[in-house]
């Protein structure tokens, strides 16, 4: 028998623990390598730059940490609001799904049906005069007027008075995802900052959820009615539900929560009228509801980008997913 303390036990002991150690760093790191796997392709991408006028669906772009940019405009930059700075959506105006946007060489383009054609500055100077507050929920944030002529476009075809354009500019303070109120607990960090959207940077879904939701209804509803910045392809119904991070690319994404709906899916994008039975809501509401989302019905996953990169329609999803929905 050797000694305890015989250089040959100790060298003994040191191998064994060097080995144990060895096979444990490979096996964790097998893991890692093995946790990110394909869970389908990107089907399309869309770019919403005015929050609640109709998107922009692109072939590419770049995946930044305040949301989807292309062409230097990035997501949910721009936002209708009332003369006191009170965020307009198409809740309270559906007219706003046929206001069409586009991005024609350094401006924003605005559509609408009998309304002359409008352009704005992609990057307009920022004048200190004309910096006015904004609030979106419960978050008021600095913003640039875009001025008295689109407002007057804006106020003619929404047949309102006194409602004003805000642009956040790249200067300009954004808001922390992380200071959300919610009946709900959330995954923000610190950090992660957005403009004008509703909660965060990014909302994920895939098409087979579309189409199982649209099993459940008499009239067929669009992509266009969830609003979301990246759709997938290639994978069962409600993957996103159990996706915990996800990679695109060199992009990585973090799962902050569920997106919850709310009466803004029911407006027709090809009309602008909300339907009188509420749905796809109503439908929603009979089989989407779980802990701890309340009684608001959940589709899609609301995302925060860790790792920016470009994306392309046709590129493959990596996902490490979960157990139980999230």
């Amino acid at each position: 028998m050797l000694d305890s303390d015989s250089p040959a036990q100790v060298l003994l002991v040191l191998t064994a623990g060097s080995a144990l150690k060895y096979a444990a760093s490979a096996w964790l790191a097998h893991k890692c390598k093995e946790e990110f796997r394909q869970v389908g392709k990107v089907a399309a991408l869309y770019l919403y730059p005015v929050k609640s006028c109709k998107g922009i669906r692109v072939k590419h772009g770049r995946l930044t940490s305040l949301g989807l940019e292309y062409n230097g405009a990035v997501d949910r930059h721009w936002v209708v609001a009332t003369k006191d700075g009170t965020w307009v959506t198409q809740r309270q105006e559906p007219k706003m799904a046929l206001i069409k946007t586009s991005i024609v060489g350094d401006t924003l383009r605005l559509d609408a049906p009998d309304m002359q054609t409008i352009h704005l500055p992609l990057n307009p100077k920022v004048d200190p005069k004309h910096i006015k507050p904004v609030t979106i929920k419960t978050d008021t944030v600095d913003s640039l007027d875009c001025g008295d002529e689109v407002a007057s476009w804006m106020d003619k075809f929404l047949n309102r008075v006194g409602l004003r354009l805000h642009f956040s500019a790249p200067s300009i303070e954004k808001r922390d995802s992380s200071k959300a109120v919610k009946p709900w607990n959330h995954a923000a960090k610190g950090g992660d900052m957005t403009a004008f959207t509703d909660y965060c940077q990014y909302m994920v879904m895939s098409e087979a959820s579309l189409t199982e939701v649209n099993k459940k209804l008499d009239a067929p509803a669009g992509i266009a009615n969830f609003r979301p910045n990246i759709v997938v392809e290639d994978c069962p119904p409600y993957t996103e539900d159990y996706i915990k991070r996800m990679k695109i690319g060199k992009a990585t994404f973090r799962t902050l929560d569920s997106c919850t709906r709310c009466v803004l899916v029911t407006v027709d994008p090809a009309t602008g009228i909300k339907d009188k039975d509420e749905q796809p809501l109503k439908a929603l509401k009979t089989f989407r509801l779980r802990e701890p989302y309340l009684e608001k019905p959940c589709l899609g996953m609301n995302m925060a980008v860790d790792t920016e990169d470009e994306v392309s329609v046709g590129d493959l999803v990596y996902a490490i997913k979960g157990d139980n929905p999230l």
